[in-house]
């Protein structure tokens, strides 16, 4: 396109967006760079949440997640959960082959579990990533556990209450393949992570002071549910791309 030609394209834009010749906008004016005030409102309502109001979203939590096929549990804290996930763990059968693994968050809300000593009398092992710089080879050897795991447990960042929808941001010793690849997915939050719509995550993501020093790690997944397939005649089936049950643990203490 000549430079004469690219202008007029331009201007095109501009007067279909009803701005004329008008001066381009600055990087501003286009993305703030202070919150408007939706967001300021949403951020107050956030941080003004007493405990029966995140009682209250957890009620809405229980009941999204019944439409969507996902089992929302309660727990006073990390070894009360635990000990329900044992039970889990030794009720379900594996998918894949007789012997079951787990593979897990290296994160303190599941560290905290202390899952390795809970499932050890199953004889069931548990495997945690390495948090930090490793060899290709060890990397290799977690993907191998979480392929054959028919459990993986995870943390969130944030739980929607409206839809039942983990918000899950990966980090060293928090991969993706956790939650994706065992038949089965555990999340466990706090009570204070559920929000009530899309709306306040994307307000913390974007002005949040810790969300801010963070920022976007390289894969922010949304999870709605255990993985869902239908065929062309609209019959539905969980677990063919990834998991085939989701359970989200909310630690009420």
């Amino acid at each position: 396109m000549s430079a004469s030609g690219r202008v007029e394209f331009i201007r095109t834009i501009r007067r279909a967006l009803d701005r004329g010749d008008s001066v381009p906008r600055s990087l501003d004016d286009i993305v703030p760079n202070e919150p408007d005030t939706d967001s300021l409102r949403l951020l107050e309502t956030i941080a003004g949440r007493d405990r029966t109001a995140h009682l209250a979203l957890l009620d809405r939590l229980m009941e999204a997640g019944q439409g969507v096929n996902v089992s929302v549990l309660t727990a006073k804290d990390g070894p009360a959960a635990a000990s329900v996930i044992t039970g889990i763990a030794a009720e379900k059968s594996a998918e894949w082959g007789d012997r079951k693994e787990v593979v897990a968050w290296d994160h303190p809300l599941v560290k905290g579990m202390a899952l390795p000593a809970c499932l050890a009398p199953l004889d069931i092992p548990v495997y945690f990533p390495d948090a930090g710089p490793v060899a290709a080879g060890r990397q290799s050897a977690f993907r191998r556990h979480a392929e054959a795991a028919f459990m993986g447990i995870t943390s969130a960042d944030y739980c929607i209450a409206d839809t039942a929808t983990l918000t899950m941001k990966t980090r060293p010793g928090q991969p993706r393949c956790v939650s994706l690849l065992p038949s089965i997915h555990i999340a466990v939050i706090r009570l204070d992570r559920i929000l009530t719509t899309f709306e306040e995550l994307y307000a913390l993501l974007k002005w949040s002071p810790a969300e801010q020093a963070e920022g976007i790690t390289r894969c922010m997944t949304f999870i709605t549910g255990p993985s869902k397939t239908a065929d062309i005649e609209a019959t539905l089936v969980h677990g063919v791309h990834g998991p085939r049950e989701l359970y989200v643990f909310v630690l009420t203490g």
